[in-house]
């Protein structure tokens, strides 16, 4: 089985069985991290580009061990060191980029659709890193490998989602994926922060966050993103907290092998407590480990490795 397109610019666009191949690859991939030696040679001789238009620390700097963890050269360039601040357009930058031959380029920027874009336009693998609040595809993957991990499925579990549902692109890959792997997805939050017609999408709204956490196998708590809102989506931190955020005491109402999880930047003290975030339950850095396993597996599947476009699996030499 292979990917069906060139690029990965979306959760949509991928079907089940993709879906299952980038996780199960990811599998394969996960116990270099864990060598002495945390490299294969399984891209030696190609080139990622990482370009980013927004800071961002995780999902950068995973991309780049991914790449090189693959043995892959890996370029980072950032909007301020880039000849978009001189004036420079993004379609131009991309054009001089692919004039180097690149292999795959790593894009996030805070513009919904610019990924998909510049995907048209240049030969290499376009992978989107992050696109305004529209998607964060690898996000969303690993989120998923993560609960597969600890609940050996995602088919039937109770997933809840909570916070700032209407500006996180986190939440759109996270319940297209979840749903379309048979998911039981139910969100709530300050109901100026739902999108509207997000029940078309296959969630559940609940009232109440208490409500909405009884009995979940899976808690995913959202950043407010304070840096995409104009004006006042909810009263006050302290009304968030008392409202949203999550406290041991809601933790309780979940099942008793409930995870926790936030795809960071954690804001303490307003999505989560602390008590929970570094507790027994927290998935949290399981997730930052894991997607540096779910990057080499998008950037081996997209590159196609030693055996060709969407091999099935790793080569040997990536899993001795």
């Amino acid at each position: 089985m292979k990917l069906a397109s060139k690029d990965l610019l979306d959760i949509e666009s991928l079907s089940p069985g993709e879906i299952e191949l980038i996780l199960d690859t990811a599998t394969s991939f996960k116990d270099v991290s864990e060598r002495t030696i945390k490299k294969v040679p399984t891209l030696r001789g190609r080139t990622v580009i990482n370009l980013f238009f927004e800071p961002s620390t995780r999902t950068r700097v995973s991309f780049e061990l991914a790449g090189k963890r693959l043995s892959a050269d890996t370029i980072n360039v950032s909007a301020s060191g880039s000849s978009v601040s001189k004036g420079e357009t993004l379609l131009d930058t991309v054009r001089n980029l692919q004039a180097m031959s690149p292999d795959v380029i790593v894009m996030r920027h805070g513009s919904s659709g610019a990924p998909h874009a510049v995907a048209k336009r240049v030969d290499a693998a376009v992978v989107n890193a992050g696109d305004g609040m529209h998607e964060h595809p690898t996000q969303g993957l690993l989120d998923a490998y993560t609960i597969r991990e600890a609940k050996k499925r995602l088919s039937g579990l109770k997933v809840v989602i909570v916070g700032d549902l209407l500006h996180s692109r986190v939440f759109r890959s996270n319940l297209r994926l979840l749903t379309k792997m048979g998911a039981h997805v139910i969100i709530t939050g300050p109901p100026t922060l739902i999108p509207p017609h997000v029940a078309k999408l296959g969630a559940e709204v609940a009232p109440t966050m208490d409500d909405a956490i009884a009995n979940a196998d899976v808690v995913m708590m959202l950043r407010v993103q304070k840096e995409r809102m104009e004006g006042a989506f909810f009263p006050s931190v302290r009304e968030y907290f008392r409202l949203y955020a999550l406290t041991v005491a809601r933790v309780e109402r979940a099942k008793p092998d409930a995870i926790i999880m936030h795809p960071g930047p954690l804001n303490r003290g307003l999505e989560i407590d602390s008590s929970v975030a570094d507790g027994p339950y927290s998935l949290i850095l399981d997730q930052v480990t894991n997607g540096v396993a779910v990057r080499m597996a998008v950037l081996y599947l997209l590159t196609g490795g030693h055996g060709g476009l969407g091999q099935d699996k790793p080569p040997e030499g990536a899993r001795a």
